[in-house]
Parts: C-alpha cells; structure tokens; sequence
C-alpha cells in the first residue's frame, strides 16, 4: 500500500485473554494489518510497579504498559484513572514518537484519555472508539440497578450507589462528588479527541452534549462475513434437532433473561427455545418453565463457534435485552449468517435491524410475542425468508469488514489531511 500509516491501536483489554471489547480491537488491528497499515497494539495491565514488556499476538506486536493499582473500591477507579492517566500519556509521547506514530485509536475508558494527551504532543491524530456508556456512567453500563439510568444527577448518583453498593453505597455516598468529576475528567479528554466515534446512532447520542458535532461520528463495530460462514458450515458437537428458536446471552436481569418467558408466553410457540448462556437466573428460568409447561431447553455456557452454528440454523434469535445494547456482536453476527431477529427496540440494535424488513422489533414483551406469533404462522414462511435476505445484505452493506475498515481508513487520511492544513 503506497500510503501505509504508522497506527497505534491502544486497547484496556486484548487476546488471548479478554472480552468483547478486546476482541474487537484485535478485529480492527488485524484488518488494518492485513491492509498493509504498520500496526501497534498498546494495552495497559495492572502489576506491582511501573513498567513495560512486549509480546505477539497471531502477528500483531502488543506493548503493555504495567502500572501499579489497588483494590479498594473508588480508590481503584482512582488508580486506573487519574493516577495512571499523567503517567501513561508521558510515556505513550514517547513511543508514538519512537514508532513515527500517525495515527492514535484509543478503545476505551484507561487508553483514550491518555491517548488524546499523547497524541497532541506528539503531532499525532487521536480517536476514540465509545462501545458502552463510560463516558456518561460511572458504572460504565447507563443502568441504575436494573434499571435504565435517567441521567447522572447528583439525586441520580446517590441512587445508582445504593442500587448498585447496597449498604456500603449509603456510607459511600459521600465518593458522588468524585463520580462527577471523574466523569467530567474523562469527558474532557473524549471532546479533544480528533474524532470520536459512536458504535451506533444511540450511543452517539449520548455523547453529543459534550462532544463538539464536527468531532463525533458513527462508526460500527465490523464482522467477518467470511469467517462467520466457514465457521457456522462446520459440523456441530451439539446434536440440536431442528427447528428450534434461540436465545443466547447471560441469564441476568438487565439482559432481558426475565422477558424471554414473558414473551414465550403469547406467542406459545410449537417448536422448542434453546437457551445458551448462563446466570443467576438460570434456577429460576428453568423452575418457572418446567411448572408452566414452556418448551424451553437450557444448554448452560456454549463456545463460541458452536453458538454461530446454532445461529445459523434457528429459526429465529429473540434478543430480548433490557440493557440499552450500544451494538451487540451477537447481534451483528446473527444478521451476518442470515438470521432472522425477533427483539427488543433499544440502544443500538435499530441501526441493524429494521422493524418488518430485516427482522422484527417491539416495545414490549408483549407485543413482542404477538409478533413472534405472527411470524412462525406457515404461511408466512416467505416473509421469514424475506427478512433474513434483507438482514443479511445489511450485514454486508454496513457491518462487513471490508466496509468499515474502508470507512475507519478514509477518516484516518481525512483527519490526517485536517492536521496537514492547520499546521499551513
């Protein structure tokens, strides 16, 4: 590639060991790699003292940055933030000068307050990537117990302490006054970033009080179709009979666990609901369902290829999440293999599904059955077709890789050039 760019990519968390977030940014570095971009992962990790050390990740160089933390409630938040942020961004100057570091793509809450920092120092470009609710929650997930919040408030942030501490919120209530200001601390930086991007409109939305317009986009999490499809072809250990309907996440309140019977109860489907995932809801899940003669099986836990094979072949995933879901990979990857999706209009999930195209959403459980309902009647076996055509060409039209990497290049030349032309 004749305009290869030096580009840091600096990420909370990161492969082999790490959740979604982490897994996205090695997604993204790969692909920038894979383009002909020089590439450099920057990962900070929690040790007895500051320090460095290298390694590799499936060809990717990852640099970790060891900086010392404590346990203690709050004043852990205040290690990893405030403590660290001074620090890492000294050091990160250096090595974004070292590296001839163009482009500085921050993932999250402990990387992109010390990669605006570093980048403005260093001459570098800096974006931030928002794939939850950091940015205006204290708690990182926008819930109040489990409730969505209605917005940090001092009144608001007296609550979420007792919801989410019980007892020891109540003596911590005095730490609120610290919670705002280490939220204003974190939306300070994200307002400086030269582009910060939103997973989905609904996440963009959030950030937009502080954010300055010209500075805030949308730009998606990215799956690879290809992968997806080799993947889901391969033959399952699980032996599932079809047809079956499905449902995969954690069994916990806030994602919805308790609506999936409410929703099984209206539409009283005749075909089993396979469960894959687990939580404290699980007990009760099961005990509910056996007593009310819900046809529903649990599997517990399910590795993560075997679940794109059981996306591949259900009839439908309900996704009945509570939680405002910034943009759900599960999400994503079902629309990927063609599923049709039956689920719960909030956060991010709009901008891949379309209600009656290319799945179908409701505002309630309620009204979520009565669409399930209508769906699995035969004669509309088409209009399921239909829906999962439509959702599969969204996958490839918005959410492929090779979409939103060309798009997540474009902005890095674009930015570039800003800075180019300011400097004039």
């Amino acid at each position: 590639m004749n305009n290869a760019l030096n580009i840091a990519i600096l990420s909370d968390v990161f492969p082999p060991k790490c959740g979604g977030s982490g897994w996205s940014s090695f997604y993204l570095a790969r692909a920038l790699q894979q383009r002909g971009h020089n590439v450099q992962v920057v990962v900070p990790k929690e040790g007895k003292t500051f320090s460095t050390n290298s390694r590799e990740y499936e060809g990717l160089p990852v640099t970790e940055f060891i900086y010392p933390s404590v346990k203690i409630p709050f004043a852990r938040n205040y290690t990893r933030n405030e403590r660290l942020y001074p620090r890492f961004a000294n050091w990160l100057e250096g090595f974004f000068i070292q590296h001839k570091i163009q482009v500085a793509h921050g993932q999250h809450y402990l990387t992109i307050p010390p990669a605006v920092i570093a980048a403005q120092k260093s001459g570098a470009v800096s974006l931030a990537t928002i794939r939850d609710y950091w940015a205006v929650c204290y708690w990182t997930t926008h819930l109040s117990g489990n409730k969505v919040c209605p917005g940090c408030s001092p009144t608001n942030r007296l609550k979420c302490l007792y919801r989410n501490q019980g007892a020891f919120g109540i003596a911590a209530a005095p730490v609120s006054l610290y919670m705002a200001s280490n939220l204003r601390l974190k939306q300070k930086w994200l307002a400086q970033a030269d582009a910060t991007l939103g997973v989905s409109h609904y996440v963009a939305s959030k950030l937009a009080p502080f954010v300055p317009p010209e500075r805030l986009r949308v730009l998606p999490t990215f799956v690879d179709l290809d992968q997806l499809q080799e993947i889901a072809g391969q033959e399952s250990s699980l032996k599932i009979s079809e047809p079956y309907l499905l449902y995969m996440g954690k069994l916990e309140e806030n994602k919805g666990a308790g609506m999936l019977l409410d929703v099984l109860r209206i539409a009283r489907p005749a075909i089993p609901t396979l469960v894959a995932g687990e939580g404290s809801m699980r007990a009760n899940l099961e005990e509910t369902a056996t007593r009310e003669g819900l046809n529903i099986k649990f599997l517990g836990w399910v590795e993560h290829d075997e679940a794109l094979k059981l996306l591949a072949k259900a009839e439908a995933l309900l996704f009945t999440s509570l939680w405002h879901e910034p943009l759900s990979r599960v999400l994503l990857e079902a629309i990927g293999l063609g599923a049709l999706v039956v689920g719960i209009n909030t956060g991010g999930t709009p901008d891949a599904i379309e209600d009656g195209v290319s799945g179908a959403l409701a505002a309630t459980p309620t009204e979520m059955g009565e669409k399930l309902k209508e769906l699995l009647k035969p004669e509309n076996a088409g209009k399921r077709i239909q829906m999962r055509s439509a959702a599969l060409q969204v996958a490839r039209e918005i959410f492929s890789q090779p979409v939103v990497i060309a798009r997540t290049e474009q902005l890095y030349y674009e930015l570039l050039t800003q800075k180019k032309g300011a400097k004039q």
